[in-house]
């Protein structure tokens, strides 16, 4: 890929994501905006009706489906374990030991990953995407629980936690009306493509919003580095081994490794809030993974594009 090219994507598909986050940065300060309920109509609302809209067109078997799914669990699994290894050779502390494997587990594949496939690779990239995102929410209920928790919290409530989003559920109607062939009578099909629509600005407003609350201090910058690099480095190269295991291939395989390579989410930081972790560091390393990856996943699209 040459220069040129690498511009091209910065300028065409990474830039036009960053514009819609600082725009929402700066009114964030300038005019008191409630997040938390935008964010809950993204959660239930916008995103299930974006799955469902999505999952009942998909091109996809549902071995595929489940792969995709299955694959961002088994990479969630993999980098706790590295980030776990790397944070006791760092001699981090308890607090800040969470909040460092919680930052390197947890993709942002919702906010940011569905916009950016949605421009690489169309609404087919999207659809792959979404399930993505449904086995990263998963894993942030379950293992970002645990993780932020440290054994506080029961495995019980993760798991209704779990149950409690309309995501899942979503995506098994979705699924279930494209492989029996089912026709979406045209009002409900109509409706929810329409706030399916509304899923990708709001969740890069929410994060643009969020991502305005976030500080670096210069005592966590080299644990930062050091979370980045796993985050936007180390895990997309997890996921080239992972998808020859699977056996993945095409724009699956693109888009999977695509949504490995995204930065840290924000459920991190609401996470390490929730249950006793190092916030600060978590919302840093959102800010600075995010800013980073600009170039790192221009990077990584010239490579699978």
């Amino acid at each position: 890929m040459s220069l040129t090219g690498l511009f091209n994507i910065t300028f065409e598909i990474i830039l036009p994501i960053f514009i819609i986050i600082a725009l929402a940065a700066l009114l964030e300060r300038r005019i008191e905006i409630d997040t938390r309920s935008l964010a809950r109509l993204i959660i239930y609302l916008f995103t299930p009706c974006l799955v469902f809209h999505r999952m009942s067109t998909t091109d996809l078997s549902a071995g595929e489906a489940g792969s995709l799914i299955m694959i961002m669990m088994v990479l969630a699994v993999i980098m706790a374990l590295l980030a776990w290894g790397v944070a006791r050779l760092a001699g981090f502390d308890t607090r800040l030991e969470s909040s460092f494997m919680l930052s390197s587990v947890l993709i942002n594949a919702g906010n940011y990953g569905l916009p950016l496939n949605e421009f690489a690779f169309g609404p087919d990239g999207e659809a792959r995407a979404v399930l993505c995102f449904v086995g990263s929410v998963v894993m942030s209920n379950t293992l970002g629980i645990f993780l932020a928790s440290r054994g506080e919290v029961s495995t019980r409530r993760a798991l209704l936690n779990v149950l409690t989003v309309p995501l899942a559920y979503a995506v098994l109607l979705g699924l279930l009306v494209n492989l029996s062939h089912i026709t979406v009578p045209v009002p409900i099909e109509r409706s929810t493509g329409l706030l399916g629509q509304a899923a990708n600005p709001a969740m890069l407003t929410v994060l643009g919003m969020q991502l305005s609350r976030a500080r670096l201090y210069k005592d966590q910058i080299r644990p930062i580095l050091m979370v980045s690099g796993l985050r936007l480095v180390v895990a997309p190269l997890v996921m080239v081994g992972l998808t020859v295991v699977f056996g993945l291939s095409g724009l699956t395989r693109n888009v999977a490794i695509v949504q490995a390579a995204m930065p840290t989410a924000v459920i991190s930081s609401v996470l390490a809030a929730e249950f006793g972790a190092d916030t600060q560091f978590a919302m840093a390393s959102i800010l600075t993974s995010t800013l980073i990856s600009i170039v790192t996943l221009s990077v990584v699209l010239s490579l699978v594009l």
